[in-house]
């Protein structure tokens, strides 16, 4: 039996422990007091390619600086030439956000971090003149059709007449500090504040200590590149934490009639209608894509819930089957679409082929493809109801495609006799293709094609791939009688509609899409997807999102996929049927059935619907493929890093005098207590009146 503990030294490892507790919980509420949590969940974070390296990370135990609040372009001289309290933290409205000033930034050598402040009242149509894209002037080209490695000859045609002119490739850059958004008005302000009070040059003279300081946290795990990176996480479980993951999500899609696999589908039978889900910025929990992504996808379901309607007036006439389609990761290399390519080569597109499955799906190849439908950016067209059809000069050489091409054109012209809210121009044959989905498939299969832009060269989008492009770039007033925005959404569904009828029954008919759905839908994705809509329709998932936009990055698998999800059942309930099937009975029996069947609680008493649509893996083939060369330039090779947490503090911070005295003090004050707590220990028997216990029997 273990001796107990009495006397003397208990009583000492009592005060001991007690004291411990007391100290640590004050440090606490000291920690507490001196520094003050603002927004710091919109960080610019690590991702990799099979080459590089891009975005930001901070020190593990993050960077600290002297915050100066940036007004004027004077303020950064001011800051390199005669700032004497570096490391600084710059803080700056989205005007100065400029790759040149983030570079000076670097090269000073002065610079430990940058915040990104958005006031209330910063309005960049006003103030942003020339626009801001951190994407590059031509987008995907790399991995594009028009690449130099698969068609040298118009591998040159972006760079002469960029896409996105206001590209300024800070999305693609490395930079050796944090940087962060701040869009949170109370954080901003206290930001403002605490520079006024004690940071703010007085006649150009610097301020004494104490300074307002912020630590910015947003240390990333992952370095190098993908192939590296990769590697590391493979040899083995050296921590829970991963290094970095492949980019990866669902694409979502549906067909307007069921196809069996005991049916055979005809060659040249399936028309695509298709459409980007992702969009991207530098930092993580804000990609908005009001105009690059949300006007395709808001357009494209408005105008599949307008075709569902006349499902069986095609399905009497026609052998022609429609597949609407969401692709995931567009943006970085066409994820999406080249694994639905790739999964076509293989056989194995939506799935495998199951042996022990009844009514299981057909498998679809690129014979199948009739013809391809892309909506890319089509919202800014409101004021001149003018949109643009471009097509491939490189599979239209192929007289036989020319001849589907012309005919294509010809439907679209017709359709916009019909919709005469909507005025068509054909792009000159000799300009290739925008940055489009379609691409991935001609690099495989020479096939008809459109796609339809509000733009006939250079975007018309100033924000194109930048946290700017939001519901204010396309001016869209939600809950307005007068918005014309989703007035002109519903007449490019409508468009849409009436030439997929034609090509599908050969038969002219207007088909109307539905503006009060599309308002909804346009609510839902560009301001709040906590909308009555996504509640009611967009399944279990829609309950864990906020009342924000839909936030459209493509995430990794173990990554944020509410909005993946929602919009699969938001799909199937435009493109599905109810049916008398309760609760429990209401669910998916087999993915590779070529039904599936969806619950919708709140809608009714609880409504079952039997639909089509379902999701498949949006991750690229290159992680698929054994030995792939990650220099090849043949597939994605974007990766994203991992990290524990982010977070930005603001505190007053003491000159280095007054740190090194603090600790200098809490030395001694260590040394006195050891001394003291010896002194006690050895004089315990007078102090506290113990006496040595008697000795056991």
């Amino acid at each position: 039996m273990a001796a107990e503990v009495t006397g003397r030294p208990a009583t000492l490892l009592r005060v001991l422990v007690l004291s411990g507790a007391v100290l640590l919980a004050a440090g606490e509420r000291v920690k507490n007091k001196i520094y003050d949590e603002i927004q710091g969940d919109m960080p610019c974070f690590k991702r990799f390619n099979g080459t590089h390296e891009i975005g930001c990370t901070s020190k593990f135990f993050g960077n600290t600086g002297v915050l100066h609040v940036i007004e004027e372009k004077a303020d950064f001289d001011w800051v390199y030439e005669h700032g004497p309290h570096q490391p600084y933290v710059l803080a700056f409205t989205p005007l100065f956000l400029t790759e040149a000033v983030l570079q000076r930034a670097t090269d000073s050598g002065k610079v430990s971090g940058v915040v990104v402040v958005v006031p209330e009242d910063f309005d960049p149509e006003t103030q942003l003149l020339d626009g801001f894209s951190g994407e590059t002037e031509c987008p995907d080209d790399y991995l594009g059709l028009y690449s130099a490695s698969s068609n040298p000859d118009y591998a040159g045609y972006c760079r002469r007449k960029p896409w996105n002119p206001n590209g300024t490739s800070m999305l693609y850059t490395s930079w050796e500090f944090p940087i962060f958004l701040i869009t949170n008005q109370t954080s901003v302000d206290n930001i403002h504040s605490c520079f006024e009070k004690f940071n703010k040059p007085v006649n150009g003279m610097p301020r004494d200590w104490p300074l307002c300081s912020l630590e910015l946290k947003s240390n990333m795990y992952g370095t190098t590149n993908s192939e590296v990176c990769m590697r590391r996480a493979s040899i083995g479980p050296l921590s829970t934490d991963n290094f970095c993951d492949p980019l990866y999500d669902y694409n979502i899609w549906g067909t307007l009639k069921p196809m069996n696999m005991s049916e055979e589908i005809p060659a040249k039978s399936v028309i695509i209608v298709a459409a980007r889900m992702d969009a991207a910025t530098m930092f993580d929990n804000i990609s908005p894509g009001a105009n690059s992504a949300v006007s395709g996808i808001v357009t494209l379901m408005s105008a599949a819930a307008a075709i569902y309607k006349h499902k069986e007036e095609i399905i009497n006439v026609s052998n022609k089957n429609i597949l609407f389609i969401l692709f995931q990761g567009e943006t970085w290399g066409y994820i999406g679409s080249s694994r639905v390519v790739w999964d076509m080569e293989q056989g194995q597109f939506p799935h495998k082929v199951k042996d022990d499955v009844k009514d299981q799906i057909a498998q679809i190849n690129l014979t199948h493809i009739d013809y391809f439908i892309e909506l890319e950016q089509v919202g800014q067209a409101m004021e001149s109801s003018q949109l643009y059809l471009h097509t491939d000069p490189i599979s239209n050489a192929n007289p036989e495609v020319r001849e589907e091409t012309d005919n294509l054109l010809e439907v679209f012209k017709g359709a916009s006799d019909l919709v005469e809210e909507i005025n068509l121009f054909t792009v000159k044959e000799e300009v290739p293709l925008p940055p489009a989905s379609i691409q991935s498939f001609l690099k495989r299969v020479n096939i008809s094609g459109v796609v339809i832009t509000d733009h006939e060269g250079e975007f018309k989008n100033p924000y194109y791939e930048s946290f700017l492009d939001n519901y204010r770039n396309v001016k869209y007033e939600a809950g307005s009688d007068s918005d014309l925005y989703h007035k002109h959404i519903t007449n490019v569904a409508s468009l849409l509609a009436t030439a997929i009828y034609k090509l599908a029954t050969n038969t002219t008919k207007k088909i109307r899409a539905d503006p009060e759905l599309t308002n909804e839908l346009l609510f839902c994705y560009m301001k709040n997807m906590t909308c009555n809509l996504v509640q009611e329709s967009g399944g279990d998932m829609a309950k864990y999102l906020e009342p924000k936009p839909a936030k459209l990055y493509v995430s990794v698998e173990n990554g944020e996929r509410e909005r993946s999800y929602v919009t699969m059942y938001l799909m199937a309930w435009l493109l599905g049927d109810e049916v008398k099937r309760d609760q429990q009975d209401c669910k998916i029996e087999s993915i590779y059935n070529m039904n599936q069947f969806y619950y919708y609680s709140h809608l009714g008493n609880g409504t079952c619907v039997q639909s089509t649509v379902r999701k498949t893996e949006a991750m690229s083939p290159a992680f698929l493929i054994e030995d792939y060369d990650w220099k090849s330039g043949e597939y994605s090779t974007w990766t994203e890093s991992g990290w524990k947490l982010t977070k930005v503090m603001i505190f007053l911070r003491p000159s280095i005098l007054e740190e090194v005295a603090v600790v200098c003090g809490g030395v001694i004050s260590l040394v006195l207590s050891v001394i003291v707590v010896h002194f006690m220990n050895s004089r315990a028997d007078l102090l506290f009146g113990l006496s040595t216990p008697p000795a056991a029997c």
